[in-house]
Formats: C-alpha cells, sequence, structure tokens
C-alpha cells in the first residue's frame, strides 16, 4: 500500500493560514513588535513603511503565523523544551541558574552600563562559539541599524542602549544568506522569543535555524517609537537635536537625556507613555526569559549590569569571559534583585490590562 504524503511527510501546524491572518491577528491592530521574525524567514515579507508586508504571491504556507511570538506563545511548553520544567511562582524573572552583577573588563566608555552585552558577544567570538554577532547600532540621528559584527571591534561600535524599536532579528536572513554557520544575536525580549520559537518549534520548516547558536537577552520594561520620541520628547519637550544627544538612561523613575554638553534632561517615565511603542502593550517579559543569557541595569549598582545565566551555553560563555578577564563579578544585592523582580511583575500586569484592552488572545504567560 502506498503511503499518501500528507502521512508520511510532516505538514506545517499552520498550513493554510497566511499573510492575511498575521496582518488581521497582529500586525492591524498595533500587536506587532516589529521584531522582523516574520520578515527575516519569510522571503516573501518584507520591511515597507515601517512595517511588515507581503511583497510577493503568498501560498498560505502558515510560516510567517507559526514563528511570529504575537499569534500564539505558550511560555510553559517552551520552558519545559528549554529548561526541562516550567517556572515557579517565585521566579518572575523567570529560570535562571546564577544571578551576578559584572562589568566589562577594560570598562567599555560607550556601553550603556556595564557593558557585559558587549563582553559577552567578544568572548563568544573569540571563543569560536559564534562566527558573528548581530548587534544594534545607530547613526548621528540616532536611528537604528543592524550590524553583523564579525570582530570585537564591529561589537565594540554597536555599544549602548538604544531604546527604539527596530527589526533586528531581520539581519539573521543576511547572516544565514551570508554563510554564516554560528550565529550570535542580542536583543530584547520580543526578539529573543520569535527567535527562541524559531528554534523549539516542532514544524517542518528547516531554513538554517540550528545556525543560531547564542541568544543574549536585554532586560526592557518597554520601547519607544523613534519618531514619537524624538519629535515629542527629544525637540518638543526638551529643544534637543537627535544629534546633541549623548545618550538614553533610565534611572530611578526617570526618563534621563544627557546631551553632548553633559546636561541631564529629564521627566517621569510615566511621563513617556505617549511616546511609548503600541506593539509593547502586549509583552509580559522584562527579562528576556527565553535567552541563553540575560543582561540588564536594573538591581546592580552604577556602572555595573545584572547578569542571569539561563542555559548551558549561557553559563559556559559567562563562566569563560570571567575566566579569561573580560568581566569582572561581585554579588547582586538582595535588594537590588528585589527592585527587578518588582518590575518584571509590574510588566505582567500592565500586559493582563493591554492584552483584555488590545484584544489580545493566544500569549499564556
Amino acid at each position: 500500500m502506498i503511503m499518501a504524503a500528507k502521512e508520511k511527510f510532516a505538514e506545517p501546524t499552520y498550513l493554510e493560514y497566511g499573510f492575511g491572518e498575521l496582518e488581521h491577528k497582529v500586525i492591524k491592530p498595533d500587536i506587532c513588535c516589529r521584531c522582523g521574525t516574520c520578515e527575516a524567514f519569510c522571503p516573501r515579507i518584507d520591511h515597507v513603511e515601517n512595517r511588515p508586508d507581503l511583497v510577493n504571491y503568498d501560498p498560505l504556507c502558515g510560516l510567517c503565523f507559526t514563528y511570529c511570538p504575537r499569534t500564539f506563545l505558550d511560555m510553559a511548553a517552551m520552558e519545559s523544551k528549554l529548561f526541562g520544567r516550567t517556572r515557579k511562582e517565585d521566579e518572575p524573572l523567570g529560570i535562571y541558574r546564577k544571578a551576578v552583577a559584572a562589568q566589562a573588563q577594560p570598562v567599555l566608555e560607550a556601553a550603556q552600563d556595564g557593558g557585559v552585552a558587549t563582553a559577552l558577544l567578544i568572548e563568544a567570538m573569540q571563543s569560536g562559539m559564534i562566527d558573528c554577532a548581530i548587534v544594534t547600532g545607530r547613526d548621528d540621528e540616532w536611528r537604528t541599524e543592524t550590524i553583523i559584527a564579525t570582530s570585537p571591534e564591529e561589537i565594540r561600535s554597536a555599544a549602548g542602549t538604544k531604546y527604539t524599536i527596530h527589526n533586528s532579528v531581520m539581519a539573521v536572513k543576511d547572516a544565514l544568506e551570508s554563510g554564516y554557520q554560528k550565529i550570535g544575536f542580542v536583543g530584547t525580549p520580543c526578539q529573543i522569543q520569535g527567535l527562541r520559537k524559531v528554534k523549539l518549534l516542532d514544524e517542518p520548516y528547516q531554513f538554517g535555524q540550528d545556525r543560531i547558536a547564542l541568544l543574549v537577552g536585554l532586560f526592557c520594561m518597554e520601547n519607544f517609537d523613534y519618531d514619537a520620541l524624538m519629535n515629542g520628547l527629544v525637540k518638543g519637550k526638551f529643544g534637543l537635536m537627535p544629534k546633541d544627544v549623548d545618550r538614553f538612561e533610565i534611572k530611578k523613575g526617570m526618563f534621563r537625556v544627557i546631551d553632548k554638553a553633559g546636561k541631564a534632561h529629564e521627566v517621569k517615565i510615566e511621563e513617556t507613555d505617549p511616546y511609548t511603542f503600541p506593539g509593547c502593550g502586549p509583552c509580559f517579559d522584562f527579562a528576556s526569559e527565553l535567552a541563553d543569557v540575560s543582561v540588564g541595569s536594573v538591581g546592580s549598582a552604577d556602572g555595573w549590569s545584572t547578569v542571569l545565566t539561563r542555559t548551558d551555553v549561557g553559563e559556559k560563555l559567562y563562566g569563560d569571559a570571567l575566566a579569561a578577564g573580560l568581566v569582572a563579578e561581585k554579588a547582586v544585592s538582595e535588594k537590588g534583585l528585589a527592585l527587578a523582580k518588582r518590575l518584571a511583575a509590574g510588566k505582567v500586569e500592565r500586559f493582563l490590562l493591554k492584552s483584555e484592552e488590545m484584544k489580545v488572545d493566544g500569549i499564556i504567560r
């Protein structure tokens, strides 16, 4: 008896779901986080007028719908596959093995805080764990741009937090097409969700996802729309031009813009709500819970980063960086860790409110 093709070969779960469903469920209602996952892995989708758009015939293969972190996201199922267990109620920062405060050595002047994400990527490249690192840089106007870095110098050039939405995952496509075999990526929680979803889902699509070797996740409470932030806050409230900004930072409940003369302009963080990107609403993940290693400033002293190692890959990378003298380490305080946990819990509360308001379903914390 000849077996039917669909019985012999696995079919995608969301076969016959196309870009139309993605557009209806995610893009048009502003649930899209602009991570770039659909654009990276579907050759028929591109970035048009600052959003994903269909630029070729849609065969309803289901790929874009399947890998979008906003169509559906079952954290318990993903945690079980990645960590062998699910998160407990007293783990608001997700599952991790070690929590420390760390600082790059030597101190990186351009880094946002401790420079640890940069140091880890450099160690990963020098050790051969990765052969390229996808990082997000910027131009003189603070417009973000993705860089496929192949040297420590290129990694260092992108140091520092940018604070505006960018579809950085799209660069994974360029790295795959360029033939890189061990791709490292550093990004925000939604970007990490998209890439981890690509790596973990039991779907028959094969496009090189096994070549994504390292995910370094950043702490993120929310991100901002470039035009709204620059026109409404930087220009409108502070009277600065983007090229006059030296850096942005969030400290002690204040959003601060530091100009090139060293003067700080600040507002309470809640006053930045009009500039927040709408797609950040239905996101519960503060600490990039699906990364190999997570890095953020919250919980550590100025000039230091809080580091959470989560997987074998993340644990080895951090241990090797520490042994090589690329990072210095000290204990993270209980008070600092408690602050990070409170912010993580606060983001979950906002996620629940926004999910109801925006009629989001399928995302399960």
